[in-house]
């Protein structure tokens, strides 16, 4: 296959594949559309019953009153004859035979009348009965779509709501962490100002229990007062004289 013929293969492809997927977008108003055809078809066949109908009923007439007229036509001809008019009854006699002629004529096309009567009766059943097991199968089609559409939505829907919560911990997450680094920040800063200021080894000695502790008054008289009186040393003596 040639390379144009190749690309119109595609072509023609790709128009079948849009026409599918159109056909597919609209297969329930198309499935509608159908069944209004169907229906419309069947009025149509219910008009061309009637009219046979009525074409049978009025060959019913003409054949009941042709009957008729042969048997007025058969009574005048013996009539005719116990009156000594052969002439007259022979006449009677033709027409009774064209009468006969006629007669067997509307009787056969009565007789096809009825027979395509009675088939298209039939099909005119057998056409409503299915129409209207179809409608009921689009009516189920229908509520089947309906309720698939409703659980597509609800389930969009669901997936919005999780998508939109996942979102919102995430979020949430973050300023957790946002705060978390924040508190760290604020307490290295502290940290640091303390060891800027001494304060940090002031608190490291207290908690040491060496210095910063508060003086009793005893312990200040003491300090006042000095060493005791025998150990003190007197003016212009060393201690090496004391010992000697």
């Amino acid at each position: 296959m040639s390379v144009w013929g190749k690309l119109f293969t595609a072509l023609r492809g790709g128009i079948n594949e849009n026409a599918e997927k159109v056909a597919d977008s609209q297969a329930m108003r198309i499935l509608d559309q159908e069944l209004r055809d169907a229906d419309g078809a069947l009025r149509q066949a219910r008009g061309d019953l009637a009219g046979l109908m009525a074409s049978a009923k009025r060959i019913e007439k003409r054949v009941a009153d042709t009957r008729d007229k042969e048997a007025r036509d058969i009574q005048n001809a013996r009539a005719a004859l116990d009156a000594g008019r052969e002439d007259l009854a022979r006449q009677l006699a033709e027409r009774v035979a064209t009468t006969r002629a006629e007669l067997a004529r509307d009787e056969s096309d009565l007789a096809t009348m009825q027979q395509q009567q009675a088939a298209m009766y039939r099909t005119v059943k057998e056409t409503e009965a299915r129409i209207a097991a179809m409608k009921r199968e689009v009516e189920s089609v229908k509520a089947t779509d309906s309720l698939q559409r409703a659980q597509k939505a609800i389930a969009s829907s669901h997936a919005g709501v999780n998508s939109r919560l996942g979102s919102a911990m995430g979020s949430l997450e973050r300023i957790r962490d946002q705060q978390s680094h924040m508190a760290a920040r604020l307490e290295a800063g502290e940290e640091l100002a303390a060891l800027e200021s001494g304060a940090d080894l002031d608190r490291q000695l207290l908690e040491a229990g060496i210095g910063g502790q508060v003086s009793k008054a005893d312990d200040i008289l003491l300090e006042i007062a000095g060493p005791p009186r025998e150990t003190r040393l007197l003016p212009g003596k060393k201690a090496d004289d004391e010992d000697a």
